[in-house]
């Protein structure tokens, strides 16, 4: 490679670092402390005086935890993806959330970034709104996806408390709910949850009906708040003001400086979870695997293709925050019917 391509691929790189580091933090600071280089030699390769050594992109993109394909603006057909391991230990779940608020505080402490969400499943982080929801699928996640061994044959009672990860869950959904999002659903979304509920009442995990019984009326109470974020546009519903709200063609609706939430229907089924999110000029793509976790890339030439991928299913899907408050009324009716017919199988 010629060395003004070296010096913009360089470039490239340090300006993607510097999307990703912490608010408090300076690029030159981070770049001195990890590589262990004087304030003046992290200067000189900020300013492409200097070329980074492969020992030195490789010790960085570890320690951010990235890969340096995402930068070079090669086109190969071939992405690298970054995974946390997850071995059947119960600490392992934890740190899979504290990696979860962290990539959300990033997000966060950037002026310029937004969400748009394909949502195979509900996004997990509405869950943490609701205790009770939200510690069934803890338990969930640990007895059945990671099959950890103390949980194997464990029962689900209202004596079941992930007190720790409902705690770092309740930081999580305060993250997302600073940051702009767009998600998009279809009518199947919610049925691995109501599937999850169905599977273990007829395992019998649950320690009885009752038990089950709440856990199918804080996934009530989360499609009711998820629809009045709908209406509103906005996640923050602790601060509704009239003044977020304008007349439009005999609708209200959310003004567009006030909305950070808008959700879409869509007709098209999806088969996975996918998340594109925007950190400034940055990109980054999170796939759903595992069931609960997801894999990252930040390569350009992907992220571009996933930005193209969900705006066509976007222009294809109805609207309906803010407006269409008729579809928004049938669509909830409907996930609100779907968990009845699951409470009518476990009363009878």
């Amino acid at each position: 490679m010629k060395k003004p391509e070296s010096k913009e691929v360089q470039s490239r790189f340090l300006k993607g670092l510097e999307d990703i580091i912490p608010a408090n933090s300076s690029l030159v600071n981070e770049l001195s402390d990890i590589l262990e280089i004087s304030m003046d030699s992290a200067y000189r390769r900020m300013r492409g005086e200097t070329l980074l050594t492969i020992d030195e992109i490789n010790h960085l993109c570890l320690h951010f935890k990235i890969s340096f394909d995402a930068f070079t603006g090669v086109k190969t057909g071939m992405v690298t993806f970054n995974y946390l391991p997850l071995e059947p230990l119960a600490e392992n779940f934890d740190l899979y959330h504290k990696n979860l608020l962290q990539e959300l505080n990033i997000i966060c402490a950037s002026n310029e970034n937004k969400i748009i969400y394909a949502c195979q499943d509900i996004p997990v982080f509405h869950h943490y709104s609701f205790p009770e929801l939200a510690n069934f699928k803890v338990f969930y996640w640990k007895r059945s996806i990671m099959n950890i061994p103390e949980l194997a044959k464990a029962k689900y009672g209202a004596a079941t408390r992930f007190s720790e990860q409902l705690e770092t869950g309740h930081a999580i959904i305060e993250a997302y709910s600073e940051v702009p999002s767009i998600e998009i659903w279809t009518e199947n979304t919610i049925l691995s949850t109501i599937k999850q509920i169905q599977f273990y009442w007829e395992s019998g995990v649950f320690e009885s009906k009752e038990v089950a019984l709440s856990v199918c009326q804080a996934l009530k109470e989360e499609m009711d708040s998820i629809e009045k974020k709908a209406e509103f546009g906005t996640k923050d519903l602790k601060n509704l003001k009239p003044a977020e709200f304008q007349e439009s063609d005999g609708e209200e609706k959310a003004t567009e400086q006030d909305s950070n939430y808008r959700l879409y229907i869509s007709e098209i089924e999806l088969t996975n979870n996918c998340v594109l999110v925007n950190v400034g000029p940055t990109q980054a793509v999170y796939l759903g695997h595992f069931s609960f976790s997801t894999m990252s890339t930040r390569n350009e030439a992907y992220c571009k293709k996933t930005e193209g991928w969900l705006n066509n299913i976007i222009k294809k899907s109805t609207l309906i925050s803010g407006v269409a408050e008729k579809q928004r009324y049938q669509f909830f009716k409907n996930m609100h019917e779907k968990i009845d017919r699951l409470i009518l199988v476990i009363q009878s």
